[in-house]
């Protein structure tokens, strides 16, 4: 059974301009398309290739694996099977 990078599901790596994943190209390319809204958009950019350097390169994870990580956070690991509506009904 093939594990670890080789595994099935990793055939679409995601996106990366160099070592940065590429949704932090968004605001750098907002800047060069508008770059009325500098003020707005360089910090914003800055911010969030320094987040996702970190996440990636200092953290070694996704953006996708930090999402999960903060909805257990915030959720919990156990979910309750309650359905509301039945015991609304009794």
């Amino acid at each position: 059974m093939a594990t670890g990078r080789y595994h099935w599901s990793r055939c679409a790596p995601p996106a990366r301009f160099f070592v940065i994943n590429a949704s932090a190209a968004l605001p750098w390319l907002m800047l060069l398309l508008v770059p009325a809204l500098w003020k707005y958009l360089l910090p914003l950019a800055l911010c969030m290739t320094f987040a996702l350097v970190y996440i990636e390169v200092v953290k070694k994870m996704t953006v996708r694996a930090v999402c999960r990580r903060a909805a257990v956070f915030m959720v919990g690991r156990v979910r309750t099977t309650h359905n509301l509506l039945k015991e609304l009904a009794r």
